[in-house]
């Protein structure tokens, strides 16, 4: 099973190139922390002022959440080890505890002592476990598509969404190809080939793939060393079940929801419900990347969240 469960989480790794916005007003800083263990983080800041929020996964992020930073807020993305622009890893150094490596060195090496943390996808998960074991070191959370807080039934069903929505005669054609030795010494050329079969099926609306950021520049991103990534990192987190730690995490969370993401919303909805500090977000008509596939919906529900918004008493709860 955990075989099938990286071969989806490599689709959701990869895409196809996009142009970015900038936003040249704000100073951006790009730097590398070293993290106890040694290994270099890549991070990247984005505006200035007293409040810090954390995000892993800048390859992935690209410019699509700078919007968020100001003069009395920076954003810092940054990569994770094994993965964009930071340190490649043998296998035996990465699990969800040496991820936390790589932020604690970023946020010492930004001079944070408490920060507000954004998780796309699995990250979701992972910084819900961070601020579980570092509460007073995070302010708010916001959970960005995230996986559900348990492996089963919800990392199953995951893999059936996205087999429904691969084009499998695509599939097919590309698995003969790397069969025939077409892709020999081309890791970066599979990368892309793999990006635009399977991510597609992560999307809500397939036509949208085209908005994806194209990782496959990065030789941690290419089809060997991300396999052999989210092998370890799977092997760390198989079976998790994070529904009894829920009330112990107190901090106010929000957690964003694609309509027509992988993960259903029943998954989702098992972040929030019975949690007066934490509520749930649907952005209609997107799937697993709704800061692509619906980017101004989805920065003014985290912009509006981090500066301290509260759901109206009227608003209807998608979990109901």
């Amino acid at each position: 099973m955990k075989a099938r469960v990286l071969l989806l989480f490599l689709a959701a790794a990869c895409g196809t190139d996009s142009p970015e916005a900038s936003l040249a007003s704000l100073r951006t800083v790009e730097e590398f922390a070293v993290t106890s263990d040694s290994v270099r983080i890549f991070y990247r800041v984005v505006g200035s002022g007293p409040e810090t929020v954390l995000a892993p996964h800048a390859h992935l992020h690209g410019a699509r959440l700078d919007a968020l930073a100001s003069d009395g807020r920076r954003l810092v993305l940054y990569d994770q080890r094994g993965r964009g622009r930071s340190d490649s890893v043998p296998a035996e150094k990465i699990s969800l505890n040496h991820l936390f490596l790589d932020l604690e060195a970023v946020r010492q090496a930004v001079d944070a002592d408490s920060v507000a943390l954004i998780g796309w996808s699995g990250a979701g998960m992972e910084l819900f476990v961070y601020t579980l074991r570092h509460p007073g070191r995070v302010t708010r959370l916001v959970q960005l598509a995230p996986v559900a807080p348990r492996w089963v039934p919800y990392a199953e069903s995951l893999m059936t969404s996205r087999r429904a929505r691969t084009d499998s005669a695509a599939a097919a054609r590309l698995d003969a190809q790397v069969r025939a030795g077409e892709f020999a010494g081309n890791e970066a050329g599979l990368c892309r080939a793999q990006a635009l079969v399977y991510t597609p099926a992560s999307f809500g609306d397939t036509a949208l793939a085209r908005l994806a950021p194209d990782v496959c520049e990065w030789s941690n991103e290419w089809p060997g060393r991300i396999g052999a990534f989210f092998g370890a990192l799977l092997g760390s987190i198989e079976g998790m079940d994070w529904r009894a730690d829920l009330a112990r995490v107190s901090v106010p969370r929000l957690v964003v929801h694609g309509e027509l993401d992988n993960t259903p919303l029943a998954g989702n909805c098992e972040w929030v419900t019975g949690y007066p500090s934490a509520r749930l977000a649907v952005v209609r008509g997107a799937g697993h990347w709704p800061h692509y596939e619906r980017s101004e919906e989805t920065l003014v529900l985290i912009r509006a969240f981090l500066d301290g918004d509260r759901p109206a008493g009227g608003e209807r709860d998608p979990c109901s």
